[in-house]
């Protein structure tokens, strides 16, 4: 191999390590903000989380492969084994995503839970504005 065909390997390589780098770096810094802002997935609220890590994905331009690896760095560790369970079925991000909300569909906090209703209809109060009572 001759001098100038060495120099433009090496030029190639590191052109690619420093692109992988910079990805990297790009997804940890992604990764962060995530957790900054919106906290850890926990379950709760999982199509919003979701909405919310995609933009913020999309946002900063990682590229597609490095989102769907990205998410498990998200996850709460009370969780984690769970969703890994649920990640190692994917091949896309809308088949991950599917089976994501299939499994936390219910853990939503909007939703009322059947106890948080008995507790609202054993409530003397209830349907009235107290504040304007007196």
């Amino acid at each position: 191999m001759r001098g100038t065909e060495l120099a433009e390997a090496m030029a190639v390589v590191v052109d690619w390590l420093v692109s992988t780098h910079e990805g990297t770096c790009a997804l940890y810094r992604a990764i962060e903000s995530i957790i900054g802002t919106i906290g850890w997935f926990g379950g709760k609220n999982a199509t919003s989380y979701l909405e919310a890590y995609w933009c913020e994905m999309v946002m900063r331009d990682i590229p597609v492969d490095r989102r769907l690896t990205g998410f498990p760095w998200v996850v709460s560790p009370s969780i984690h084994a769970e969703v890994l369970e649920v990640e190692g079925a994917w091949q896309n991000w809308e088949e991950f995503e599917g089976r994501l909300l299939e499994r936390y569909k219910f853990d939503d906090s909007l939703r009322l839970s059947k106890r948080e209703f008995l507790e609202w209809c054993d409530n003397p109060g209830k349907g009235r504005n107290t504040s304007t009572l007196f």
